[in-house]
């Protein structure tokens, strides 16, 4: 599944082909100096059969010339010739290579499109370990190798970063601005076009490696979800957070889909419920990425929810409520001790709460201020604190670095600094973050993002990944006779329903039932029965069963009508719950609040299958309409226990049936009471095929 990556970022010899003062933008040359600086950590050749000599070093002309097999070449040379040198590169016992020239289909044009046909053939047919083409390089600091096309600075250290980027330009910029705020990096890689090596395989290499603990991504796409979600698993159980950021939101299907399931599943959703199953950080944008790495840094979890917060500015406080309520926060509350404590360092004109705005004595008595941060996070209900810090502006800035370090050592939850906005970083700052081991994140509203990824992070590490059950069902259960009284053994009661033959037939199910009752059509050839005007509701009588059935039956005309499902008419709050098969992915679960609405207001939420009622009951949590569930304009509360409960339960039978089944859908599923449980009222079951 995963191809070696050790010969492209571990190479004990290499050769730079195509070197020259000018080639690749002189690419060539800062490649060379920067291994030359760093005193050749891995033994270097150059090969170009026009020159001699270069950079005071002996030129080859091609790999058979050299003195010995090399493990890495860097091609530096235009498209048209990197296939030549590929082959002559294999004949004399290469191991990996990066190509850096682009023109292999790519653009819009698609220039090269034969040419990278061949290159694609010629590395699957190899096995040799490849990265790009279209792509910077990468950087392996661990081994003190720089294989990017820029001179390192004097603050890109190495350190406990890996990086994956699907941008070389980004990636450049990135490490840059990141080493800046104090993060060290042991492997980044360009990924360029992905004809050989692809993100799958980094992040595999990345799980394993003893220098890295935490992993940064910036992705287009996943060419091999089955590796990635192998590779991601393999990362969050060596305790290696990852965090992405991902480019585009597309649709994922190009079929119609067959249910509301289908579409309203697209391809940021699916890929954020991917995420949310193997633990991965996604971040919005690359300056979050920063942030979030600094804060996973300090490699402390919270065991909890619950926040604290404080600053030195009521304005603070403000946009801390803020960011808090917009991303979907938890505050703790603080206790009697806590508070006497803290009373007794503050004037008496401020008030203690949290978010906590000290006065504006502490915002410059730096010891008092961190002695109330302390009172903060030694009490129960906080779980991760994060304190407004007095960021050095320059070196000369003199800073209480003990009284940071003495709340740090006094416990083991998280304890992030924060500023109230972007400022610039400078050496400054960095020592004080070495020295304080306090990560600083720049802004308040980044502060309580960064601040909730830890606590997803820990939730998921604290409930594991659950992994996919074998199919345990029997095909037979999905006939339409059998099918309700399946799905009642896990836990999704149908109505009180008969089906009937004909108009007759239909009146006498309804007499049985008890009036007022629903009329449904059953067809093989239609999906949504409310677009065809399938369904009547509310009938109160047999001559009003009759004549609806017989309009239907004239609304049927040119479709497959087998006959009528007779219901009890069931007063609940409509949900939709989903399960399909994701090309990609594989099975996903989908809640969202039912009826016809769902693929316009798109109030839904996302999960990879299985989903215990823990789970179940975290994706109603994220719902929009979530409240709908509860008390409302004397309305008694739904049955939310047995919702959570369906919801499980629909998981587990689509998992027990999923050779069978590309998709089944509940819309609506009815929640009753609190209490009362639900009713499945509209099942749609697509089988494979």
């Amino acid at each position: 599944m995963f191809r070696p990556v050790a010969p492209l970022l571990q190479p004990s010899s290499l050769a730079i082909v195509g070197a020259s003062e000018t080639g690749g933008s002189g690419w060539s040359k800062v490649l060379f100096h920067n291994l030359k600086d760093a005193g050749f950590p891995a033994r270097t050749y150059l090969i170009n059969p026009r020159r001699d000599e270069l950079w005071g070093e002996k030129v080859y002309d091609d790999f058979d010339s050299l003195p010995e097999p090399v493990d890495l070449a860097l091609v530096i040379v235009p498209a048209p010739l990197v296939c030549d040198v590929m082959r002559d590169g294999l004949a004399h016992g290469l191991k990996a290579a990066c190509i850096y020239a682009s023109s292999f289909g790519e653009g819009r044009k698609g220039v090269g499109a034969k040419r990278g046909a061949e290159l694609r053939g010629l590395i699957a047919d190899s096995g040799l370990s490849v990265c790009g083409p279209n792509c910077m390089g990468m950087l392996s600091l661990a081994r003190d190798i720089l294989l990017y096309p820029r001179r390192r600075t004097d603050y890109m250290q190495g350190g406990h970063i890996g990086g994956i980027f699907h941008s070389g330009g980004t990636l450049g910029y990135w490490f840059t601005q990141a080493a800046q705020r104090g993060l060290g990096f042991s492997y980044a890689v360009s990924c360029g076009n992905e004809f050989g090596l692809d993100a799958a395989d980094y992040l595999n290499f990345l799980a394993d490696d003893p220098d890295t603990r935490i992993v940064v991504a910036m992705l287009e796409s996943i060419r091999r979800p089955d590796a990635f979600m192998a590779a991601a698993r393999r990362a969050f159980d060596a305790g290696k957070p990852v965090i992405v950021m991902k480019l585009g939101r597309t649709e994922l299907g190009k079929e119609q889909a067959k249910t509301h399931t289908g579409a309203v599943a697209v391809d940021d959703d699916v890929f954020s419920a991917m995420c949310e199953r193997y633990g991965i950080v996604r971040a919005a944008t690359i300056d979050e990425m920063v942030d979030f790495a600094l804060a996973f840094s300090q490699a402390r979890l919270p065991r909890g929810p619950k926040m604290g917060i404080v600053t030195s500015s009521g304005g603070a406080v403000g946009i801390a409520l803020d960011a808090v309520g917009d991303n979907g926060g938890v505050l703790g509350v603080l206790s009697r001790d806590t508070g006497a404590g803290i009373a007794g360092l503050i004037t008496e004109d401020v008030d203690v709460y949290n978010p906590m705005d000290a006065g504006p004595r502490l915002a410059v008595d730096v010891e008092s201020f961190c002695k109330v941060c302390g009172h903060f996070a030694a009490d129960g209900d906080i779980d991760i604190l994060a304190m407004q810090a007095r960021v050095p502006t320059g070196r000369d800035s003199e800073e209480h670095v003990d009284s940071y370090v003495e709340i740090l050592g006094a416990t083991d939850k998280p304890v992030l600094g924060f500023t109230r906005m972007a400022q610039n970083a400078d050496q400054a700052l960095r020592d004080f973050q070495t020295q304080t081991g306090l990560p600083v994140i720049m802004g308040i509203p980044t502060m309580v993002r960064a601040m909730q990824a830890l606590v997803r992070y820990a939730a998921r590490r604290e409930a594991g990944i659950p992994d996919l059950p074998e199919p345990a069902g029997s095909e037979a259960n999905l006939a339409p006779e059998r099918l309700a009284a399946t799905l009642d053994g896990y836990g999704l009661m149908p109505p009180r329903q008969v089906f009937a033959e004909t108009p007759e037939d239909a009146a006498r199910a309804a007499s049985r039932i008890g009036f007022p009752v629903a009329l449904k059509i059953v067809s093989s050839d239609v999906s949504h029965k409310t677009e065809i005007g399938g369904v009547r509701l509310g009938l109160a009588d047999e001559n009003a069963v009759v004549a609806e059935a017989h309009d239907l039956r004239r609304v049927m005309t040119g479709h497959d009508l087998s006959g009528f499902l007779v219901q009890e008419m069931v007063d609940g709050l409509e949900m939709l719950v989903g399960l399909r098969n994701d090309p990609q992915f594989g099975p996903l679960v989908v809640v969202g609040l039912g009826g016809v609405f769902v693929e316009l207001m798109r109030d839904v939420s996302i999960r990879l299958a299985p989903v215990d009622e823990a789970e179940a009951s975290a994706m109603l949590d994220s719902l929009k309409g979530a409240r709908a569930l509860g008390a409302f304009r004397g309305r008694a509360p739904r049955d939310r226990k047995g919702l959570a409960h369906a919801i499980a339960g629909l998981s587990q039978f689509f998992l027990d049936h999923r050779h069978w089944l590309d998709e089944i859908e509940i819309n609506p599923l009815m929640v009753l009471e609190d209490g009362a449980g639900v009713r499945a009222v509209d099942v749609r079951a697509v089988k494979r095929g």
